[in-house]
């Protein structure tokens, strides 16, 4: 009898003995989840990469690496991005 783990088993033991990987994957999964939803908003408001780059002031390039998880984007760009998108984030810091 082999006894199933779950990704929360695996992350807390890794992060119990790894501290530095747990502060990595924090930063890398707020990057993750920021990158799709800009990607699942741009495409339910069906614009393409290069319509939301030259309506936010950047280029295809740009959004693409922010949407495959390439890239760190500046509160500057995120914020036109997000205006363009008629999105917003709920930011809660405790």
């Amino acid at each position: 009898y082999m006894k199933k783990y779950t990704l929360d088993d695996c992350k807390k033991n890794t992060f119990k003995n790894y501290p530095e990987i747990e502060e990595l994957y924090k930063k890398e999964h707020l990057k993750f989840l920021i990158s799709q939803e800009i990607k699942n908003i741009r495409n339910k408001r069906k614009y393409s990469q290069l319509e939301l780059a030259r309506k936010s002031g950047t280029t295809q390039s740009v959004i693409a690496r922010i949407e495959n998880w390439n890239a760190n984007i500046s509160l500057t760009t995120l914020s036109k991005i997000l205006l363009w998108l008629d999105a917003k984030i709920k930011l809660e810091l405790n």
